[in-house]
């Protein structure tokens, strides 16, 4: 069999430790001894970041934001859909270091886009007022979830609160989970947005799904 080895090692916006792990020539993260991410289970985030993005090819100044990095796949597909000069994708990480990471461990460096830029603020707080008019806000729930600090909901009204206010009109807030949620989808509407979910394999190749939701703000009227 062959070993796990411990690549990196940090200490998460939420005090947790995440580790980046190689095993068998594939990276891991690890929070506490828990998966949250693999490098290989990139399907669900290009699948929901693919369909966040079409109502938005024709905007000048696209904003997307990224509540979690993990292994970048979100952001990989958002430079790929969204190719316009002005295009803005802002992460906030789970720790300061993953940014690093990911570009010293991995053969293809999702973050090297001069549009990318990352934030030094931690995505278990409330955006900041800057980034209002954002066309989107992308977050994986059980990464987030999986490296958070003891109470925190990703969609607690608070948060929604929040993150709606932060969307400019007919702004997406995508979101992946394990499973369909009927409580999760009412929460949303109560939000103050639509909802629809689709479902995405874990990879080509898996037999097992992750749910997609797809919250709208309104409508979306025309070019920034």
């Amino acid at each position: 069999m062959k070993p796990r080895n411990i690549v990196a090692q940090s200490q998460a916006y939420s005090r947790l430790t995440l580790d980046l792990i190689e095993h068998d020539g594939r990276h891991f993260l690890e929070c506490e001894g828990r998966q949250v991410d693999a490098q290989h289970l990139g399907r669900p985030a290009h699948d929901l970041v693919q369909m966040i993005c079409q109502p938005f090819r024709a905007a000048k100044q696209p904003r997307i934001l990224f509540l979690g990095l993990g292994f970048g796949h979100g952001v990989a597909a958002a430079r790929h859909y969204l190719p316009q000069e002005k295009a803005d994708f802002v992460i906030f990480p789970e720790a300061k270091e993953l940014p690093d990471w990911l570009q010293e461990h991995l053969e293809e460096n999702p973050l090297d886009d001069e549009r990318v830029h990352i934030e030094t603020l931690s995505p278990f707080n409330p955006i900041p007022e800057k980034y209002s008019g954002s066309q989107a806000v992308v977050m994986d729930m059980d990464l987030l979830e999986g490296l958070s600090p003891s109470g925190y909901k990703p969609v607690h009204p608070v948060s929604l609160g929040n993150i709606h206010q932060m969307l400019k009109a007919g702004g997406f807030l995508g979101l992946i989970g394990t499973r369909l949620n009927p409580s999760l989808k009412k929460a949303l509407q109560r939000g103050g947005f639509e909802v629809v979910h689709e479902f995405a394999p874990l990879s080509d190749k898996s037999k097992k799904n992750r749910t997609l939701y797809l919250a709208r703000k309104g409508n979306y009227y025309g070019n920034r």
